[in-house]
Parts: structure tokens; sequence; C-alpha cells
């Protein structure tokens, strides 16, 4: 049995399993679905693991995807090699498939730190961190474009998927896995977060502050800033 057919039967049908014959296929194939977690053997024909791996995590639209490298070698030295080269763990073969079982939920539960830190509506992260270096940059200018544009009501995705060089497809999922929140979800609550702080800190009307923030229907903006806050726009400066 090889180690395609060993995964499929340790992680089938907890996981859906995509398979590539090599590094070059397998980039090409995260690039594609932008997966929860890439399994990847480090001796392959031509790109090997290592190489791929490094596209992966220099890629914008991958860099975020866990990597789990899988190789005979157990010696420290390889070890360290694939750790340095951004890799999320290291297994050594044979390895034990409990081990794999605990290394993909701990790296899944990971997740969890990412959703906290980018579903926020404030600014950007507290703490800057070098592993998340091309996260903090996407969801920046994924944020700074919205802001940007947060008047016009028309604001949609096509126009975010040209901003950073991502297909549909490709920018929904990693926007997904990195704040938990669809592209529209976040927009919609950026709009009210932002319509918020206009109406504390600013003289404008409760009219201006929504159509400054997207809203040209006043009923509809009045009805979703009172869901998000539990307060009524028109009450909010009121002491």
């Amino acid at each position: 049995m090889d180690v395609y057919q060993y995964l499929e039967a340790l992680l089938h049908p907890e996981y859906s399993i995509i398979y590539a014959s090599g590094g070059k296929t397998g980039c090409d194939k995260a690039i594609e679905h932008i997966p929860d977690i890439i399994i990847s053997d480090i001796m392959m024909p031509g790109m090997d693991g290592i190489e791929m791996l490094d596209k992966v995590k220099n890629d914008v639209r991958t860099s975020h995807i866990p990597v789990v490298l899988l190789t005979a070698k157990a010696d420290i030295v390889s070890r360290l090699e694939g750790l340095e080269r951004g890799a999320d763990a290291y297994l050594a073969k044979p390895f034990d498939k409990n081990e794999l079982q605990v290394q993909l939920r701990a790296l899944i539960a990971l997740r969890k730190k990412l959703h906290e830190r980018y579903a926020s509506m404030t600014e950007s992260p507290l703490r800057e961190e070098h592993d998340l270096k091309h996260e903090d940059a996407f969801m920046r200018k994924i944020r700074e474009a919205m802001l940007r544009n947060l008047h016009d009501e028309s604001l949609d995705v096509s126009m975010l998927c040209t901003e950073v060089g991502m297909s549909r497809t490709q920018l929904y999922r990693k926007f997904k896995s990195l704040s938990d929140k669809t592209i529209n979800e976040y927009l919609r609550t950026l709009r009210l977060f932002k319509a918020k702080e206009m109406l504390l800190h600013s003289d404008c009307t409760v009219s201006e502050v929504a159509y400054h923030t997207g809203f040209k229907n006043i009923s509809h903006f009045s009805k979703v800033f009172t869901s998000e806050f539990d307060i009524n726009p028109s009450k909010i400066r009121q002491p």
C-alpha cells in the first residue's frame, strides 16, 4: 500500500482528500482548491516537498495553509530543514497513525486563533507575528480596499478579486479560512462598525452616516444597526 492509499484509509471519511502525484501538481491543486491542510512527502520526482513547501508558503493564495511533511529520513537535520522552511509539522515514515491524527487536529484547532485575529473589526492585529506576515498583509489589503469603497453600495467580491489578484473561489476560501466569515459578512459588519464610529464621533446625521457607509435605505440601515448593537442609531448619542 503506498502512502496515498494509507493516508486515505486513515483519514476517510473524516477528511475529504485531493490527491496530487508530485510537488508541481500539488502546488497547482493547492492554488486551485485552497485546502485546509497539505500532507506531502519530501522525496518526490521533479519538485520535491521542500521546494513545494517554499512555493506554497510564499504564495499569498496558499501561504496560510498548514503543511505536514512526511519523509523516511528521521534525522534531526532533515527535521530542522523542513521546519525552518515553514513546515507546520514533520512526521518520519513509518509514522504512527495516532500521531498523525493528533497533529491534524492540533493544526485545525490553531485555525481558531486565526479567526480571533482576523475577525476583529479593529484596524489590524495588536501584535505582529513574523509567521503571519503574508496573512496580515492580505487581510490589511482587503480591509483597506473595503474602507476606500465603503460608501459604494455596489461594492462586491469581483472588485476585491481584482484588488488582490485572485479568483472568486480562491479569495472566498482564503478569507473564510482566516476570518471564519464570508467576504459579505465581514463587509456588512465593517460597514456597521464604521457607522457606529461616525455616529459617536462626528456631527453627521443618521442619514448621512448611512449613506457614507454604503446603506442607501435608511429603514434597512436602522434595522441591521439595531440588530448588531441592540440600540437604534438615532438613540446612540443620547446620554
